[in-house]
């Protein structure tokens, strides 16, 4: 795992000198610059200087604060100027813990160490004794930048690792500084060491593996196996190789040239100025994705006589040349990378200022506008929705929304009441038929002429329904089932408390 052959012993590197301490986290020839952070008085000044400017002028800030990066940067030390990433590090305020306050530094630095070696992690490159705390360091071999993200991983799983000894979350950033051995703690008031460290560099995946299994976490190989399984889970019978996507670059051309050609006959047979070269360009383009064409000189010159007669010669010669470049290169599997150029329909659109109404009446089928392209594919939805027997929206609340019928007028009852008999399954028989005095009031309960279904009179008719029971009034005025439109009646007891079960309710 080591990326150096011998590891200095640990004691090897105690009370490391500031020179030979950023010597040893950024040597001469690194990529990119540490942040330098130091205070005089309360005013404070950061800089990013070369490793070797940096150690000339380290030693005039050790009288106070002195902070330094342990990744490098451009020009200024936040993340969005990283240039390469340089240590793993954790900082462990351990001051803080009910378990290790008040203990001495030496006591706590050797259980920290144990707890390393129990987790079979190597030992770390630097331990600095901060003046209070202590921070672990291991030195890595450079990163670029867009291994961030699997540093900030690597970096989280190595905090939960040490939270018993007061690992401080907001130091795992990328733009974390660390003090400076040799300046002032100002809160301790003691100066801030070196106090052991193997000073190895290790390789970041296997140091970052040996992390994520110390932790308990998958390495990146089980990692990405475990995707592979998942992705292998939903789709079992389809490799995604094999899998179609759209047309082939050289068929989406030739219907691009198809779509061109159909917009010079709209001009006339000859395009206007202004879109003349641009037009050139991408017949001249679509040509090079064809493997038939063979004569894209003669096919070009031809065509741009044909279609824009008035424009210069040097200008044809120039898209030819071009062309030819772009069609000598190597076709290759992928699109995108075998070097032509390679146009979505929206992008020739705009530069041939086609819009959506025109796409239509030309009937073109590539050059089309992003606008044009949804509202194509929302229609082709619409119609499979529609061959495969798809109800829409109108149709299925015609047909399935008790509130837009308003149902319960049918059965004679009020719209609590029905959604509440419909909840208990004792709807009553629905009426015959009703005639234009037999609406149902605001209030509900009564029907026309005395006959719904609590009237005297109905209980006088036999029926061979079964009777509904007898329930309180106010019963009918809780709030009710939500109906099919996510409508619902909201009414409150207006005697005496409510009981836990209806506050519950509401």
């Amino acid at each position: 795992m080591q990326s150096l052959d011998t590891r200095p012993a640990p004691s090897s590197i105690e009370n490391l000198s500031a020179e030979a301490y950023v010597d040893l986290l950024h040597p001469r020839h690194c990529h990119g610059r540490p942040s330098i952070l130091w205070f005089e008085g309360e005013e404070s000044q950061s800089l990013c200087l070369t490793a070797s400017d940096l150690k000339l002028g380290v030693s005039g800030l050790l009288d106070d604060r002195a902070y330094l990066s342990m990744n490098r940067f451009w020009k200024r030390g936040n993340t969005e100027q990283l240039k390469s990433l340089n240590a793993l590090y954790v900082d462990l305020d351990w001051h803080k813990t009910d378990e290790w306050r008040g203990q001495s530094p030496d006591g706590v630095e050797a259980a920290i160490l144990r707890h390393v070696c129990a987790s079979n992690l190597p030992a770390p490159s630097v331990v600095l004794r901060s003046g209070r705390g202590s921070a672990l360091i291991w030195l890595i071999d450079e990163m670029p930048p867009q291994a961030l993200p699997r540093w900030q991983s690597t970096t989280r799983a190595l905090g939960d690792m040490f939270a018993r000894f007061g690992v401080d979350r907001a130091s795992q950033e990328a733009a974390r500084v660390f003090r400076l051995p040799g300046s002032i703690n100002e809160k301790s008031g003691r100066r801030v060491r070196v106090s052991g460290g193997s000073a190895a560099r290790h390789d970041f995946d296997a140091l970052s593996d040996e992390i994520f299994q110390a932790a308990g976490l998958p390495t990146r190989t089980e990692f990405q196996l475990l995707r592979a399984e998942k992705r292998a889970k939903r789709r079992p019978n389809i490799n995604p190789r094999e899998m179609p996507f759209g047309l082939p670059p050289a068929a989406r051309f030739r219907q691009i040239r198809d779509d061109l050609e159909a917009i010079r006959v709209a001009h006339g047979g000859q395009l206007p100025e202004g879109m003349r070269n641009a037009w050139v360009h991408l017949y001249a383009t679509s040509l090079t994705h064809d493997p038939r064409e063979t004569e894209l000189a003669q096919k070009i010159e031809a065509m741009a006589q044909l279609a824009t007669p008035d424009l210069p010669a040097q200008e044809v010669a120039a898209i030819i040349r071009s062309a030819e470049k772009q069609a000598a290169r190597e076709r290759g599997a992928t699109p995108l990378k075998d070097g032509r150029y390679h146009y979505s329909g929206g992008t020739i659109a705009e530069r041939l200022g086609i819009s959506g109404e025109d796409a239509r009446a030309l009937g073109l089928r590539q050059i089309i506008t992003a606008q044009e392209r949804r509202r194509r594919k929302a229609a082709a939805e619409r119609t499979r929705r529609a061959q495969n027997g798809a109800q829409t929206r109108a149709e299925y609340l015609a047909q399935n929304s008790a509130s837009r019928r308003e149902i319960w007028k049918e059965y004679g009852l009020s719209r609590t009441t029905y959604y509440k008999r419909k909840k208990d399954g004792t709807l009553p028989p629905l009426l015959d038929s009703q005639g234009p005095d037999r609406s149902v009031p605001a209030t509900g309960g009564t029907i026309g002429q005395g006959r719904d279904w609590n009237s005297a009179a109905a209980r006088k008719v036999p029926s061979t329904a079964p009777a509904p029971p007898t329930r309180p009034l106010h019963e009918n005025s809780e709030r009710e089932n939500l109906d099919l439109n996510g409508d619902f009646p909201l009414s409150l007891p207006t005697k005496g408390n409510a009981d836990a079960e209806t506050l519950q309710n509401l």
